[in-house]
């Protein structure tokens, strides 16, 4: 019976062990996440050069899709206002170097000479570990109520 509680109880410890380290990445990557859009805002293109992944590609919720070139061009006619993410995100590991951030976000902000709108989304961006740095490689929005 003893050696069967301390078997369940190193098992407990491993899970939990498990869970912290998710939860690490998690805040990890929505920090990286929340630096993305802080760079969006700020029109800093140098440093979404230097932050997003060579093969970037980013799929709105309007259809249109970018790679890092691209995004990068858009980025330089576009105001960002605003983002909210809501604190309910969520990360899935795919792999030791693959993972799935999950959030909810509330953009406002206008591509030149449009009118200022905002959008509610569904956001999943996949991150790649490589050289030891975590990068985006895709981001995708869905619409959400």
């Amino acid at each position: 019976m003893i050696g069967r509680r301390s078997l369940a109880g190193a098992a407990v410890l491993a899970l939990a062990g498990v869970a912290r380290a998710q939860d690490s990445l998690r805040d990890e990557l929505m920090a990286l996440e929340r630096q993305g859009w802080d760079y969006v805002k700020a029109r800093d293109r140098a440093a979404l050069r230097r932050f997003l992944a060579d093969d970037l590609l980013q799929i709105y919720s309007d259809g249109s899709r970018y790679a890092k070139g691209d995004f990068l061009d858009y980025v330089a006619n576009y105001r960002l206002d605003s983002s909210v993410i809501e604190p309910t995100y969520a990360v899935r590991v795919v792999g030791p170097d693959v993972a799935l951030l999950i959030y909810r976000v509330t953009s406002r902000g206008a591509a030149r000479l449009d009118r200022t709108r905002s959008d509610k989304v569904l956001a999943t961006s996949i991150y790649v570990r490589r050289d030891g740095k975590w990068t985006s490689v895709l981001y995708q929005e869905t619409p959400s109520p």
